[in-house]
């Protein structure tokens, strides 16, 4: 996890406050509907009242590009423990994953958005924490995105709390 995710606006509320503040910080360029790694994507920052909409190419360079972080490493990795104060959320309506070459598309029931922790750095690249998988997931990937409500993403991005794994009332969809 998370090779792929999907994302598409709405009309609701949280995607009005998003398409707003991407326009008055004029970030147009930004990949929509199934997003891969080294596209620019939208993600939210925390700034003093709430949040902000800016767009950050997923994948920190390197070596290789790093699209994920494992949560139980982020204090020992050096890559991710100079950018720890940096924390993003990744908006989505769901990812993929793919289990005996079949993908899979998973979102949480009743909720048209989920949120991943992730995290940025000052080349304005991010990556997506993922965790141990729980529950039914297990049964399609040994990892998991640390998948966040609204409430628990703005606690994340406040540094109230650092969100734990949650794969309860996940729905898959085998995609054709």
């Amino acid at each position: 996890m998370c090779g792929r995710y999907f994302i598409k606006l709405d009309d609701s509320e949280i995607a009005r406050k998003i398409k707003e503040s991407l326009k008055e910080t004029q970030s147009f360029e930004y990949a929509t509907n199934e997003i891969f790694p080294s596209q620019n994507a939208i993600v939210l920052v925390p700034k003093k009242e709430g949040i902000d909409a800016t767009v950050k190419k997923w994948g920190i360079s390197g070596r290789s590009l790093l699209i994920n972080a494992r949560i139980e490493t982020l204090h020992e990795r050096i890559t991710y423990k100079r950018i720890l104060h940096n924390r993003c959320a990744v908006i989505a309506n769901g990812f993929y994953e793919w289990n005996h070459k079949k993908k899979i598309y998973i979102t949480k029931e009743n909720e048209p958005y989920i949120y991943f922790a992730g995290l940025y750095n000052e080349n304005n690249e991010f990556v997506i924490i993922t965790g141990e998988s729980e529950n039914q997931m297990k049964q399609i990937h040994s990892r998991t995105p640390i998948i966040m409500n609204e409430q628990k993403m703005m606690d994340y991005l406040h540094f109230k709390d650092m969100p734990s794994i949650d794969n309860e009332n996940l729905h898959f969809e085998l995609c054709e």
